[in-house]
């Protein structure tokens, strides 16, 4: 097998088989250059931290989608949202973290120049910098840390599940129209609770003291920024390339893979599908992993979510559909992904 069509000018997508010494491997590569007029990188989701969808399904939301692929690693036995940063174009924090977490890749302000690190997260209450807010619609609140949930979260899930089943040194407090309006020890809100504001949720005894000190009346204004000029971020797991240097050792486990790498030579965004878990195709290990984007012109790569959910979706033969053969039989409900986007400049 192999093939090579652009979807429009500026986004190329190749898919071809080859033999190795470990065994058959079916690899798909999509290459995007990202200062062609028209074209636009984005952070893709559901409409909800959340919720999940099929990739299919989340990019149907976007007019004007060519490609895309899945994104982040996520909670699926639980709350389903994902593990690190998500920042949409337009200035829009879904998610985030203020530490670990935090391998991303994202576009800078102005859109013309790509990272690949360490991005954390930096919001914060207006009123009272002195409190440290760890997490942003997060799976979890972290050990001694304070989070923030908004009607961006979705839903609310019992506090118990956002900390773990803590049941001591544990307090919420709510934020309606720019002040709180409750704080105290207790399971609330329910499970299904539609989220107007915002909850803060302390775990551990320090940070339960801290968010005792904002008193009913208190006003508290949220800023949900990250810690730098962002157009569009996504987290991945582990950076598989810094400076052409490979960073990763494990070259034992064989899985489906997807990942995102920068190639600052000719401006392209590189997205690698690996087929896995198939007989026609065994799958990577990290270490293939980086040393194939290496071979593909990446300096910089990260490791996005795979497995089942490994997906490649891209316009052909006029509709957006999937390229790839995921390795559940099906496509995997995802809760984010990064879309290629295409409309005619003006």
């Amino acid at each position: 097998m192999r093939f090579s069509y652009q979807p429009v000018k500026g986004v190329t997508v190749t898919g071809w088989d080859a033999r190795t010494h470990r065994g058959p491997v079916r690899y798909y590569v999509t290459r995007v250059s990202w200062r062609r007029p028209g074209i636009t990188v984005d952070y893709a989701h559901g409409g909800r931290v959340r919720r999940t969808a099929t990739l299919t399904g989340i990019l149907a939301r976007t007019p004007g989608v060519v490609a895309g692929v899945n994104g982040d690693f996520f909670d699926i036995s639980d709350t389903g949202a994902p593990l690190g940063m998500a920042f949409e174009r337009g200035g829009v924090l879904w998610k985030g973290t203020a530490s670990g977490w935090n391998n991303s890749v994202w576009a800078n302000a102005d859109g013309k120049r790509w990272h690949l690190g360490e991005l954390p997260m930096a919001t914060s209450i207006k009123e009272r910098p002195d409190i440290t807010i760890t997490n942003y619609n997060a799976p979890r609140v972290v050990i001694g840390g304070i989070g923030v949930y908004d009607w961006r979260w979705g839903r609310s899930v019992a506090v118990s599940r956002w900390v773990d089943g803590q049941k001591r040194h544990v307090r919420w407090a709510r934020v309606l129209r720019g002040r709180i309006v409750a704080n105290r020890q207790s399971n609330y809100p329910p499970e299904g609770t539609k989220i107007k504001g915002f909850y803060l949720i302390a775990r551990g005894d320090k940070a339960e003291d801290r968010l005792q000190e904002l008193k009913v009346g208190t006003r508290v204004t949220i800023q949900r920024r990250v810690a730098g000029p962002v157009a569009m971020a996504i987290s991945g797991n582990t950076v598989l390339l810094k400076r052409g240097k490979v960073l990763v050792t494990d070259d034992r486990e064989l899985h489906p893979r997807t990942a995102v790498g920068i190639d600052r030579d000719i401006k392209q965004l590189i997205f690698l599908t690996v087929e896995g878990r198939q007989d026609f195709s065994r799958g990577h290990t990290m270490v293939e992993l980086a040393r194939l984007m290496k071979q593909l012109g990446a300096e910089d790569a990260l490791n996005l979510d795979g497995g089942g959910s490994t997906t490649l979706a891209a316009r052909r033969n006029g509709r957006v559909r999937v390229i790839n053969s995921p390795s559940d039989g099906v496509q995997r409900r995802i809760p984010n992904g990064i879309e290629v986007v295409y409309r005619r400049p003006r």
